[in-house]
């Protein structure tokens, strides 16, 4: 920390990520949040191969938009890498997302830092942040998005990382099994928990996954 603050640049390279991952930085141009266009997601990853999420209908899919200069974001893969194994064989699709410019990371540097984490989910890129300018206008980090088993996306899309990897997962499982349910199941089910903002709504929300757990 003595080293951080002695070293001007650091500092302001910290206050700069810090602002990103609050928010605080202008609309995104071309941005189309809050809106009733179709919304969809089509990028390359760096294996080479193309991801369309409308071509994964029948499969629920989890989509995270993150960074590799993102702290948070490196605790929530590990997050979804458990949940990826645990829903596996479930038809659930996981697929991670780089919103870093060609000049920021390179393709080698987001495969080792794939590597790094020993990451299994594909490793896509969203340079001009064209996808994702549709969910959000503000950059903040983590960002994840679900769509159906019909290829649509369904709010609300989910953004930052608790603290504790259990919480993190027990809020994207719920959202995971709501769309998981068949139509006759979705009726007794209420609406999915979105990350809570105090140490009550956490509460609240361990209560909740607790119930809907003991109807299963």
């Amino acid at each position: 920390m003595t080293d951080m603050l002695k070293s001007g640049g650091r500092f302001y390279l910290v206050a700069l990520l810090s602002v990103l991952l609050c928010g605080a930085l202008p609309p995104l141009a071309g941005s189309r949040a809050g809106t009733k266009d179709q919304v969809g997601i089509k990028l390359k990853g760096v294996d080479g191969k193309t991801y369309d999420v409308s071509a994964m209908r029948g499969e629920v899919v989890l989509v995270s938009f993150g960074a590799t200069w993102c702290k948070p974001c490196a605790g929530e893969l590990e997050a979804l890498e458990e949940l990826k194994r645990e829903y596996a064989g479930r038809g659930v699709r996981f697929l991670w997302v780089s919103i870093e410019s060609d000049e920021q990371t390179s393709n080698e540097l987001l495969r080792d830092y794939a590597k790094s984490l020993k990451m299994t989910i594909p490793v896509l890129r969203d340079p001009e942040k064209t996808a994702f300018a549709q969910f959000s206008e503000r950059i903040r980090l983590p960002m994840v998005v679900f769509f159906d088993r019909e290829g649509k996306f369904v709010a609300p899309k989910q953004t930052g990382m608790t603290s504790q990897i259990e919480d993190y997962k027990k809020i994207v499982r719920a959202r995971l099994d709501a769309l998981l349910l068949t139509p006759k199941d979705a009726r007794s089910v209420v609406a999915a928990p979105t990350l809570p903002s105090t140490s009550f709504g956490r509460r609240r929300l361990n209560l909740t996954v607790a119930r809907a757990e003991l109807k299963r």
